[in-house]
């Protein structure tokens, strides 16, 4: 048999790492091994990609080669449910003695780390995914401990019970990453006890108290998680966030953790329980637990100066504690991307202290998870989009890092490596030119915005060379002092990535001069080209398809991002350039979304199982055809009732293409909640069941809402008919005039519970949604079919409402143009400054006729006051 495989080393991270392995494995591998590796092409490259990223895994497979038969049929296994990780460790470790119970976590641990190390190295996952296998893998490991340890006690005391004679029971809380579902590769796991309360055992030979008993039960959990055995551990353990901390009691009662966490409990513990979640155990008395805690950790009315002071507390002990192990050699200077400031922690405190903000009144924000917490503290208007990118960007990248660093050793490491070809190989692992210089560029945006909001003496763990010249622009060009401002940090930048500088110079004048142009203009274009400076190479240039599908998933998100960015800037530049009108511009950038959509279930679909009758259908902004930056998409997914299984598989993972945080940043926030039974109901829906869904149970706003939907990707015919079977359900259900009162209370709501911002375009009376229920009612009352997606103003023109038509457009564009200028949408605008001022000279040029109502006033502020008075006039006129 052969000894060398037809593998391409020169494609990993690290040839010389994956070279070296496979000889190794090769001369000690069996021979069904190595037939298999000889016949399977794909085992073959997933082995060095393995090799090449895991010094670690490496001599887990050594060790164990015939874990590649197992890893043949595994590898392309997205995932597995709760039940399907209990049962499969269940079967692993049943014919141990008890005294080898630790090892065979260990070693399931290690065997389930190649197929989700395996899948992250080659793109297949994104770092929510990751994650979360790494989480459910611990949480199933957890359980089964505690299984073996309940079991191990009630053979020998009995079963706890309450005073009351009811059965007793403990939960398992797990905090840190682990409580947000985010573990890394080699997090120790931080953990609470928590037990109903008290009484004694019954049933056994002899009796304890309930704390006696669930205190042995803590420590045998432990020792089993823990135990060194001749292959490590399964998991490190830290106990020491409990309360007392290395003094406080092991376990403790439900009735005592509430009165801890409501009386005495300090702010960075409070902080803590943000991420708490049951892991094992009780999921029920977690729950208990932390519902009756969540006044104190979400307080309302908030307290923000006490929650900053918490946070800024826990940084500064984080701090101290750095510079004194580096004081005393203990740590070295190298850039640490989780402590350093800039780094995950202050990301993951910025978050935090966001949600104990705002989660008091908006209880949606409260998420253990970071991303999904930034993206609803985005979805909710508590943070920018700007904001949030930055931070889910920065995140993104510096999680990766830190799982390739500890991949390669399995170690417990954040630092950056210093020798030049563990950078080189963790640079290619990233797929970023300079891991260094990367890393550097997102922890320096992340300090900025942390110091704005919390801390404004944070230092930089990373001090950045400045750049000796401006750079050459044409001939023409000026800028303002906003303008030089966005320079400086564009020429920061370019110094980040290498050759940047002179690749700028090179190009083209059009490029310089549209560059310079939304530099001056647009804080969001300027934010993009700063993190990302040679998009600019798109300006003059053609418009570009979107990308197919790449190697990897990843490489497939990464791609699309930057061609969406890149067409938005074109997209900007060129409405300034030509004056566009507001419906022309959110024409094609929802045109640019639906490419986008249609490219990203392209990539969702390639390691799927099919789904051909999968179709989403667009609503909200997205349906009307005017999405603008910013903007989320509503969407709602349908596929014929024999594909719905796998129809809902490919559109969660299309949603991970959508929202996923890459290095270039997230694609489009998606809404999926206007389906049936909103969060609730179920994902994929069938033409009949939506049909028949509008026809028997829908209210007014659902039907409103439906008016806008339309076919934006997957099948066009399951698309069209469902379509056509809401549009038919609607005219039977609402045959003559909609109910003007459920109308009114519905706008009603949305005036009381809406974010008004500091412009009032959309929820206020006379804003965007006075318009919106004027012609939805019109339409919905007619039984006409909803018009093409040319916007609402569009709408009024077909409804021969052209006063609305002219006041919609009007709202819009000042929208837009807020938008544009600010980088924020919503309540995130502020009320004033330089960048209000650029929106307005935006909106002057895209919408230079102004509407009859607001001719008379002279500034953009009346004018804005003006058109709401009269939109709202036309609203009381049509529903009283």
């Amino acid at each position: 048999m052969p000894t060398s495989l037809a593998v391409r080393v020169d494609l990993t991270a690290d040839p010389a790492a994956a070279a070296s392995g496979l000889e190794r494995l090769l001369a000690i591998a069996p021979g069904e091994v190595r037939e298999a590796l000889h016949q399977d092409r794909g085992l073959a490259q997933a082995l060095v990609t393995l090799l090449a990223g895991s010094e670690y895994l490496t001599e887990a497979l050594l060790r164990y080669p015939e874990w590649l038969l197992w890893l043949a049929a595994e590898r392309d296994r997205p995932g597995r449910a709760a039940d399907e990780w209990a049962a499969s460790l269940a079967t692993f470790t049943a014919p141990l003695p008890v005294a080898e119970r630790s090892r065979g976590l260990v070693r399931f641990k290690r065997r389930e780390y190649l197929r989700i190390a395996l899948r992250d190295l080659q793109g297949l996952a994104g770092l929510a995914e990751t994650t979360r296998e790494l989480s459910d893998l611990a949480d199933a490991v957890l359980q089964q401990a505690y299984v073996w340890s309940w079991n191990e006690l009630v053979g020998q005391w009995g079963t706890p019970r309450t005073s009351t004679g009811a059965g007793a029971d403990m939960a398992v809380l797990a905090l840190g990453k682990l409580g947000g579902a985010e573990l890394n590769y080699s997090s120790d796991i931080d953990l609470m006890f928590a037990y109903a309360g008290e009484g004694r055992t019954a049933g056994g030979p002899a009796s304890l108290t309930n704390a006696e008993f669930f205190t042995r039960l803590a420590q045998i959990l432990v020792r089993y998680l823990s135990q060194s055995t001749l292959e490590g551990a399964a998991y490190r353990v830290d106990l020491r966030l409990r309360p007392g901390g290395r003094e406080g009691e092991l376990v403790q009662s439900l009735p005592q953790l509430q009165r801890y966490y409501h009386t005495e409990a300090r702010e960075w513990e409070l902080q803590m329980l943000v991420r708490a979640r049951g892991a094992a155990g009780s999921r029920e008395l977690a729950d208990q637990m932390l519902a009756a805690a969540s006044s104190t950790i979400y307080p309302s009315p908030p307290e923000q100066a006490r929650i900053a002071e918490g946070v800024r507390a826990s940084r500064q002990a984080i701090s101290a504690h750095l510079r004194h192990s580096r004081a005393i050699g203990r740590r070295r200077n190298e850039v640490d991307v989780k402590l350093d400031a800039g780094g995950i922690r202050d990301i993951e405190f910025l978050t935090q202290y966001w949600q104990r903000l705002h989660g008091g009144q908006d209880t949606w924000v409260r998420n253990g998870h970071t991303l999904q917490a930034l993206q609803r503290l985005h979805d909710a208007g508590r943070i920018s989009g700007t904001e949030w990118q930055v931070l889910a960007a920065a995140y993104t990248l510096l999680r990766h890092t830190e799982h390739r660093l500890q991949l390669w050793l399995g170690q417990q490491t954040h630092t950056l490596p210093t020798r030049a070809e563990r950078l080189r190989a963790l640079s290619r692992s990233l797929h970023v030119p300079n891991a260094g210089l990367a890393v550097a560029a997102q922890m320096g945006s992340v300090r900025a915005l942390y110091a704005h909001y919390l801390d404004r003496a944070v230092a930089p763990a990373v001090p950045s060379d400045p750049v000796a010249a401006s750079q050459p622009w044409p001939a023409g060009v000026r800028f303002s002092s906003h303008g030089e401002r966005q320079v400086r940090r564009l020429e920061r930048s370019l110094a980040t990535w290498p050759d940047g500088i002179r690749d700028w110079a090179q190009l083209p004048a059009v490029a310089l001069q549209q560059a310079a142009l939304l530099l001056e203009t647009s804080d969001w274009a300027a934010e993009v080209l700063i993190r990302r400076p040679m998009l600019a190479q798109a300006f003059g240039q053609a418009s570009a398809p979107a990308p197919l599908p790449a190697s990897t998933l990843n490489q497939s998100m990464i791609a699309l991002r930057y061609w969406q960015q890149a067409e938005l800037l074109r997209l900007l530049a060129r409405e300034w350039s030509e004056k566009s009108d507001i419906s022309a511009s959110l024409a094609a950038q929802t045109r640019l979304a639906e490419a986008a959509l249609r490219a990203g279930l392209a990539m969702a679909a390639t390691t799927l199982p099919p789904a051909p009758s999968l179709a989403i259908l667009g609503l909200g902004r997205l349906g009307l055809g005017e999405l603008d930056l910013l903007s989320d998409v509503d969407v709602v997914f349908v596929a014929a009732s024999e594909e719905r299984e796998a129809a809902a598989v490919l559109a969660v993972r299309w949603i991970e293409v959508m929202t996923a945080y890459t290095q270039a940043g997230a694609l489009y926030p998606v809404d999926v909640r206007l389906r049936p039974g909103g969060r609730e109901g179920e994902l994929v829906q069938t033409p009949a069941s939506l049909a028949r869904y509008f026809e028997q149970k829908a209210s007014v706003w659902e039907a409103l809402s439906y008016l806008k939907a339309r076919q934006v990707a997957g099948d066009k015919a399951t698309g069209n008919t469902t379509l056509a079977g809401i549009q038919e359900a609607l005219r039977r259900r609402f045959p003559e005039e909609v109910s003007v009162a459920e109308i009114k209370v519905l706008r009603q709501r949305i005036e009381q519970e809406g974010h008004p911002g500091n412009w009032g375009l959309k929820t206020v009376p006379g804003g965007y949604y006075d318009a919106d229920f004027v012609l939805s009612r019109k339409l919905l009352s007619s039984g006409r079919s909803t018009p093409a997606a040319d916007g609402l103003a569009g709408w009024a023109q077909a409804l021969d409402e052209a006063e609305v038509a002219g006041l919609v457009s009007y709202l819009r564009a000042a929208d837009h143009a807020l938008r544009v200028a600010t980088g924020k949408a919503g309540a995130a605008v502020p009320a004033s400054g330089a960048s209000i001022e650029r929106a307005w000279a935006w909106l002057e040029r895209m919408h230079p006729d102004l509407p009859t109502a607001a001719r008379s006033a002279a500034t953009v502020p009346e004018r804005i006051a003006a058109v709401r008075r009269r939109m709202r006039k036309i609203y009381q006129g049509v529903l009283g």
